[in-house]
């Protein structure tokens, strides 16, 4: 009878211990990752999750400097100063800091409650492949979107392949009689 106990503490354990969960950012856009690193730093896949406690896990982010950011998003923030309103937008922002622009869109969708600086802290976020948390992965993740090809990463076979748009272009219509046709 004490064996039936032993599994049910042990999957226990394992429900409400810290997990390491790799992701990979390459193609991935910005909106769609930053929502799913919000709900693992939370711990909301989990079945004991409360807004109470904190059972998030740990998450890391690689190859971030792949992202999918789009044209016309807008990051701000305000310093606290007179005339302290600071706005940017992502895509510039992206290329000057890759890893800062997740982060920042992580902390303007996490709740603004105490633990945000604690779940912060297990945000760890990388522009490129390498990243020294390698022993303590516990789980791959795939990301939330489709991965984005660039079009030369298509092959031209691939492209061939491709649905052509019909020319839709505005063309002068032809005159109905010769006399119409006097320009």
């Amino acid at each position: 009878m004490s064996h039936r106990f032993a599994c049910k503490r042990s999957a226990q354990l394992l429900t409400t211990s810290r997990q390491w969960i790799l992701l990979d950012a390459n193609g991935q856009q910005l909106d769609g990752l930053a929502r799913v690193v919000c709900k693992l730093l939370e711990g909301r896949h989990k079945p004991i999750y409360s807004p109470v406690t904190d059972v998030g896990d740990h998450v890391v982010v690689i190859n971030t400097r792949k992202m999918v950011i789009p044209d016309k998003k807008v990051l701000w923030w305000y310093s606290g100063y007179a005339q302290g309103h600071r706005h940017v937008y992502s895509k510039d922002f992206h290329i000057f800091r890759p890893t800062e622009c997740l982060r920042l869109q992580v902390e303007f969708k996490l709740p603004q409650k105490r633990p945000l600086r604690e779940r912060l802290s297990r945000l760890h976020i990388f522009p490129g492949e390498n990243f020294p948390y390698a022993a303590n992965i516990s789980k791959v993740m795939e990301g939330p979107d489709n991965v984005y090809k660039a079009l030369d990463e298509y092959s031209t076979e691939e492209r061939d392949g491709f649905v052509r748009a019909p020319d839709c272009r505005i063309k002068k219509p032809a005159p109905l009689y010769v006399w119409d046709d006097l320009d």
